[in-house]
Formats: C-alpha cells, structure tokens, sequence
C-alpha cells in the first residue's frame, strides 16, 4: 500500500511529536506504545509496514484530538497557492501584453501603423524558452549521468515551509519548536513534490506570458488595416539582415501555415517610403504559428509532465522508512520488542548520564522504544565470560559504554565488543560509546592522542568508535549519534 501526501504528512507530524525533547506534554511514550497496539489491532497481521504505519499516525492525530480539542491537528491542504497561482497568471498575461507593446514601440525602424518584420518581444521570448529548454535538457542529462538526489533550493524550501505552515493552522500564541521541527523536516521532505509544483507553475505562468505577447501581436490589427513597413538610420539593417533572422526564426510558423517566408528582395521593398504595400496579416499568422511551435507545446509538455510528477507523488508519496525510528516501529508490526540495551563496561552511570542517554536514544527512536541499561561490567571481571541478560534477540541497537579515563585494551574492551556481536542477532548493530565527559580537556593535545588511542584498538577489531559527552548530551552529540545508528541501520 503506496503512502499518499497526507498520510506522509501524518507519519512526519507523529514522528516530530516523538522524536522532539519537549512537546508541550501532547504525545506521552504510553500513548506512542498505545498507538502501536492499537495501530496492530486495527490493520490485522496482514497489513504491509507502510499501512500500519499509516494507521498508526492516523491513530494518534484522532487521539490527540479527542483528548485535546485546543490542539487538534487538522493538517488541511493549503489554499494559498491557488490563490498565489491565479494571481501570478493574471500578472504574467498582463506582463507579456505590456512586453510586447513596450517592445515594438521602442524597435529601430518601427513607424506607427505599420508592422516591423522584426517583433523583438516575439523574438526574445522565443529565444528565453529556447535556453530554457536546452538547460531543462542539460540538467535532464546530468541527472541521469549523476543519478543523486540534489539537495532542496531555498525556494522550494521556503515553498514547504508555508505550505506546512498553512495545514497546521496554529496561530502565533502556539508556535513550539516542535512545531518548526516540523516544518523543517516536512519541507525537506515534500521537496520533490514542491518542486514538481512550482515547476508546473513556472511553466504555466510562461504561457500566460506567452499569451499576453500574442494577444499584443493580434491586437495591431483590431481597428484599423496594418500594413507591412519599415524605416531605420543604420545601414546594416536592412532587408538580407532581417531576412537571415526570420527565415529562421519563423521557419516552424511557415510550415505549418504554409505559408512562405518573402526573400530579402521582397522585405527591402517594404522600407519607407513604400514601394510595396502589402496587408501584414500573413505575418500575424507566421508568428502565432512560430510561437505555438517554439514556445507553446513544448511548455505544455512540462506542465503535463510535471503534474503527472504531482499526481504520482501524491498518491506515492517517497517517503524514506530506513531511519532508526522506523527500525522501531518495523520491530513493533513485527510482533517483536522494541528495545535499546545499554551496557556500561567499568564505568557507573550515575541517574544525569542514563537521563541524557535516554533522552537522546527516545529522539532517535521515537517514544516506542524501551531502553534497558545493563548492570555494568564493573573493574576485575573477566570480558570473556561475561554473561549478563542482553537477549539474543528484540534489539535495535546494542550501546557499549566507555570511559575515555580508561585505556583502550582490546582484550578487556574489544573482547566484550566481539562477544556481545556474537551473541546478539545477526544485522543488529554494537555501537561503542566512549563517554569524553569524564575525562579533563583542558589539554587538548593530550585529548587528541587519547581519542586516537582509543580508534586503533577498536578500529583493528572493525569497530569505530563515538565520542560524547554524555554528562552535556549537545545537539552535535546527538546528531553524531542519530548519524551513526542510522547509517547502521
């Protein structure tokens, strides 16, 4: 079962509620473990992950609702851009009317009641979609060459973040940093589809410009007959010149009109005072037609193409589900234990240490995980034989801790690394924490070789080691953390 944009939308939401250190008391762990009996029962042992996942975030919302009217999550799809859209194509019709006139007004040559051959607005917009198609092709190519996900434009970025401020609905009194977590992770996360939006709009609002150019062009011949002339001061504009221009330029136009283009000869004839008048309605036709072929269908192929990217994200949203927090929940449909077990090697952690860790492990995991810490592996005992209650199975992640007070000794600390990797199950990771608080860093020489220490013992056993500071548990520790046992997972 595919997830759509709002059921992605709910998953993110739930998953910032989880995953953020205060917010507000909306979201308990007894009610995210609740949510996932509940979720379990509700789907039945059939479901796929991403139903159950579906349901589960669906489950929440509903519940925080019940509960809480004040704080109920609506998430409804934001109105704003239509509005922004049908505003930004009244300009761009108005602006290419404005462009076209602007630009035959201000022609070498033009002489009021006659049509330039030359329509330089015509010709600038067709050569602006012409460099745009080509980049379009260009970066099309490099993508498939390159084949990586390109980061999000602050464009797109600041694009989600409205959106997601919009389905929110909260006023400015309830703003919480759970909240901007929120819309941080929901705007990175839309940013394909967004993309795919703005491309569509960008694409659109050029054939409104596009129109407004052409209703400019036609609108000459409204009220009065146009005829075909020209005037100028410089030498080389002349017929061969503009000849060489729009026998190229309106080469599409004359094919599909059938109608053909005059020589040089037969353009000079048209230079004031006339020689040859001629009604300039052929020409009209010669650049509707040219721009239809140049400018028109090629961006009615983007916006189709990308409002089918619209449409399938929306009914497919790709939302990531190999993060840690989804570990965790995979284990949950699974029917087995969601759990963290942490084991102190030689070194007590006092109720600050295991509160920090805990609150860092539940941001990772989300609330739904249970973290066990292990009775520590105190000073004397044998590694070897160490034989305390990890489980072989109901992990998803097995946490060492180490002291950076303490040597690095591979029989004593690699030792219970290897045993504890044989003895839990295959594909659960053994993360060793080497805990930097306890240890003086006021020499930050010796705080080097210290660490580098401890990277050639664990590194010779294929285990690479992370430096906190458990006793402070930062931000940047955190994201050491959140970067490591994901990248595991």
């Amino acid at each position: 079962m595919p997830l759509t944009e709002h059921q992605a939308q709910q998953v993110t939401l739930v998953r910032v509620l989880e995953q953020t250190p205060n917010n507000g008391s909306v979201w308990s762990a007894s009610d995210a473990k609740e949510a996932t009996r509940a979720a379990r029962d509700l789907v039945g042992t059939r479901a796929s992950f991403t139903e159950f996942v579906a349901r589960r975030a669906q489950w929440a919302l509903e519940e925080i609702n019940r509960r809480s009217p004040d704080r109920a999550f609506n998430l409804q799809a934001p109105k704003w851009p239509l509005v922004a859209g049908q505003a930004i194509f009244a300009i761009a019709i108005l602006a290419g009317f404005c462009a076209h006139l602007l630009g035959t007004l201000l022609m070498p040559g033009y002489v009021y009641g006659y049509m330039h051959v030359i329509q330089p607005a015509v010709l600038a917009l067709i050569g602006w979609n012409l460099f745009f198609f080509g980049w379009f092709f260009f970066q099309w190519i490099l993508h498939l060459f390159k084949g990586h996900k390109k980061p999000t434009g602050p464009l797109i970025e600041l694009f989600g973040r409205l959106r997601a401020s919009e389905s929110l609905g909260f006023d400015k009194v309830r703003r919480t940093p759970w909240v901007t977590s929120f819309k941080e992770t929901w705007s990175q996360l839309s940013g394909p589809i967004n993309e795919a939006r703005l491309k569509m709009v960008a694409s659109m609002a050029s054939l409104f410009f596009t129109a407004g150019a052409m209703v400019g062009l036609i609108a000459q011949g409204f009220g009065k007959e146009i005829r075909m002339g020209w005037a100028t001061t410089y030498p080389w504009i002349n017929g061969t010149s503009m000849h060489c221009v729009v026998s190229r330029v309106l080469a599409p136009g004359a094919w599909l009109t059938n109608i053909p283009i005059p020589d040089a000869q037969h353009i000079n004839s048209w230079r004031l005072p006339l020689s040859n008048e001629e009604v300039a309605y052929k020409w009209l036709y010669l650049y509707v037609a040219s721009v239809l072929a140049w400018v028109i269908i090629p961006r009615l192929y983007l916006v189709a193409l990308n409002a089918f990217s619209r449409w399938r994200m929306c009914r497919d949203f790709p939302l990531p589900m190999n993060g840690a927090y989804f570990t965790t929940l995979r284990a949950a449909w699974r029917g087995q234990r969601i759990g963290v077990s942490v084991v102190p090697f030689r070194y007590e952690l006092s109720p600050a240490l295991r509160s920090n860790l805990g609150a860092m492990l539940e941001r990772i995991y989300g609330l739904a995980v249970d973290i066990t810490v292990e009775q520590a592996v105190l000073m004397g005992e044998d590694a070897t034989d160490w034989k305390k209650t990890v489980k072989r199975e109901g992990h998803v992640a097995v946490i060492v801790i180490f002291n950076l007070a303490a040597t690095a000794e591979a029989d004593a600390h690699g030792a219970l690394l290897q045993r504890l990797r044989k003895s839990i199950e295959d594909g659960t990771p053994v993360v060793p924490i080497v805990d930097t608080g306890a240890y003086r860093q006021d020499d930050p020489e010796r705080f080097r070789q210290r660490c580098n220490q401890w990277r050639q013992i664990l590194d010779r056993l294929k285990f690479k080691p992370l430096f906190l500071d458990l006793h402070k548990a930062a931000e940047d520790d955190l994201k050491t953390l959140d970067n490591r046992l994901n990248q595991d997972d």
